[in-house]
């Protein structure tokens, strides 16, 4: 992975209860190089003039780095990511960014391997935790799209706030007795902030956790000590008594030791004096065995010359093939190769030179070396179990990749595998797992593809996760794209999900005020919930609207549309006495009185009808219309 200088950094940062800190997160900008510019323009040049070259864009994008603090094994994390320019406007949203991880404890940092691509325009981001899941079904830390993380107080060093010398030094002893790890130094001033606290060795803790995750002392004293200055120098002035007394012991070890030495030397002397004497006997006595034994050494020879043809022929040979079994034995499995070569086909040497072969390819396997053990294996052809042991060092490799969740090797050591063990459940969890991967990229092809080769539950969780990005597209406008989602969705008990996204839109828009939209939507969902009523109240809205506009005509249509939703009945004929004061207004005498005499029962309709003098003149005058006095 290439290094960029940071545009912009976060170190370190942290927001309380969260179980992970942010590690670290850069905004980087890579700029094409001069040899990819060059390759594209001799790619280029055979097909398309100078001028008609396109320039290569720079590329701007985000690494994050999660560090776990909890004590449970970490296996994915979800954050939104917020994009700002150089105004501190924000560009975009990142929602619900998964880092899926391979299940990972206390203090491992993971994320920091993966590119989000960003806008050229990006400035600076903030990231906020959404959900951290662990181990183990349904466990999991949620988090909230405004739970931002924020930077983590840098802690002072002990060499700054401490000046004295040797009480840093004895700090540092006591810490070490406190400590459960022997190895562990007191660098740092140990501190608590918010529900974490810092331990002097540098870790973060949690405060529900009694010791350091990573030396194992205790907060309260290792805190406690180094606020008592008195407690200290107490501590100090009882080693430098200790050391003392341990240096007045050694001084008078080693007096002891030197008077022991010179009493050992003289009397090494003395010795080495008797021996010479001694040794001037033997050799005189020596010389005169000699003359002795000549005169019965002769006959021995031809007895000493037969023990040497066995000697070399039988012992020698039978000792070396011991030594190289017993190296066979120890697990040595090159010497005993070498030694068994070594005896140039005595015994069944050769028989053991395979043998000691396929030991040591076990012991590959055994020990994880699989393309070793395969290669070794292969070599043995035949013998013994061999190609079955190749088979299972191939399923053995491809299970350790599964393990690590580089599930696109893993599937392509599986797949030649798939009738062996368990190889084809590890198969279809591997489509599972680049599908999820594929669907949180947004690369639908891909995720459909790894859909196909899923079943049982992991086939109701992609269809889950098909209806979530769907309704994510949906709830953004982007019904086009949501609805090529929907279709892997075929579960029954996801459909409710999808047809309640589809119903709060709807709700949104009639807050919103596009009746129309909403209608379409409402009409589409049938008898969902309580669509037709939403339909009825749509209608209630429009005539609304329409009466406050002095729409009456159009008002009194859509008030008919709502039925008995509300006071819609009552609301006609009011909308109606408006139409005709309207229409008389306008000078349009014969169609208000058409209006106004079928609501005549209503009382300020009668009221205009039997009081303006209009209505006499063109209609009651000249006999066009009854007039409502008469009819009392």
């Amino acid at each position: 992975m290439a290094d960029f200088e940071p545009l912009f950094e976060l170190k370190n940062q942290y927001r309380e209860s969260c179980p992970v800190l942010l590690q670290s997160g850069a905004l980087h900008r890579e700029e094409p190089t001069a040899s990819a510019e060059a390759e594209e323009t001799e790619t280029a040049e055979a097909a398309l003039p100078a001028e008609q070259e396109e320039a290569v864009s720079p590329r701007t994008f985000l690494r994050l780095a999660f560090r776990n603090i909890d004590p449970r094994a970490v296996t994915s994390v979800y954050v939104d990511i917020h994009i700002f320019d150089k105004a501190t406007n924000e560009l975009a949203v990142v929602r619900d960014r998964r880092y899926l991880v391979p299940i990972l404890g206390r203090d491992a940092v993971f994320g920091a391997d993966e590119e989000i691509d960003v806008d050229d325009a990006a400035y600076s981001f903030s990231v906020a935790i959404k959900k951290v899941q662990f181990e183990g079904e349904d466990v999991f830390w949620n988090g909230s799209a405004s739970l931002l993380f924020e930077n983590l107080p840098e802690q002072a060093k002990i060499a700054d706030v401490m000046e004295d010398e040797d009480l840093r030094a004895q700090y540092q002893r006591d810490f070490t007795e406190m400590a459960e790890d022997k190895e562990a130094a007191a660098q740092f001033v140990p501190q608590e902030y918010k529900d974490l606290w810092m331990c002097a060795c540098g870790e973060v803790n949690h405060k529900d956790e009694e010791k350091c995750a990573a030396c194992g002392a205790e907060y309260g004293p290792q805190h406690a000590l180094f606020e008592d200055e008195e407690k200290l120098k107490e501590n100090l002035e009882a080693y430098n008594k200790a050391e003392a007394e341990k240096a007045e012991a050694a001084r008078i070890a080693a007096e002891k030791k030197a008077a022991e030495e010179k009493a050992a030397a003289e009397a090494a002397a003395r010795k080495a004096a008797e021996e010479k004497a001694a040794a001037e006997e033997a050799a005189r006595k020596k010389r005169l065995h000699r003359k002795i034994f000549l005169s019965i050494s002769i006959p021995l020879a031809v007895l000493i010359a037969a023990f040497i043809v066995v000697l070399i022929v039988y012992i020698i040979p039978q000792n070396h093939y011991n030594d190289a079994a017993a190296l066979l034995e120890a697990g040595k499995y090159d010497e005993a190769i070498t030694a068994f070569t070594a005896l140039d086909g005595y015994s069944d040497s050769a028989a053991r030179i395979t043998e000691a072969e396929y030991k040591k390819a076990c012991d590959l396997l055994e020990n994880e070396k699989f393309a070793e053990a395969i290669e070794a294996f292969t070599a043995l052809g035949d013998y013994e179990d061999s190609k079955d042991r190749i088979t299972e060092a191939e399923y053995r490799r491809a299970v350790k990749t599964f393990e690590s969740g580089a599930y696109e090797d893993a599937l392509n050591l599986l797949e030649p595998l798939k009738d062996y063990k368990d190889a084809a459940e590890k198969i279809e969890t591997c489509h599972y797992e680049l599908g999820m991967k594929a669907l949180e990229a947004d690369n639908l092809k891909s995720a459909a593809a790894h859909f196909k080769e899923v079943n049982g539950e992991q086939n109701k969780k992609m269809q889950a996760a098909f209806c979530d990005k769907g309704i994510a597209f949906y709830e953004k406008g982007d019904e086009e794209k949501a609805l090529t989602y929907f279709e892997y969705v075929t579960d029954k008990d996801l459909l409710p999900k999808i047809d309640a996204a589809y119903y709060a839109q709807a709700l949104k828009l009639v807050e919103d005020g596009e009746y129309d939209k909403a209608t379409e939507i409402f009409a589409k969902l049938g008898e969902y919930e309580d669509c037709p009523t939403q339909l009825l109240r749509i209608h209630a809205l429009k005539a609304e609207q329409y009466y406050n506009n002095a729409d009456y005509e159009n008002a009194i249509a859509e008030f008919k549309a709502a039925g008995d939703y509300g006071d819609a009945a009552s609301r006609v004929t009011e909308a109606t006495y408006r139409l005709g004061a309207q229409q008389l207004a306008n000078g349009e005498v014969r169609k208000a009185y058409d209006t106004l005499y079928p609501i005549r029962s209503y009382d300020p309709a009668y009221m205009l009808l039997v009081s303006n003098s209009q209505f006499y003149i063109q209609i009651y005058d000249v006999g066009a219309g009854p007039n409502p006095l008469n009819e009392n």
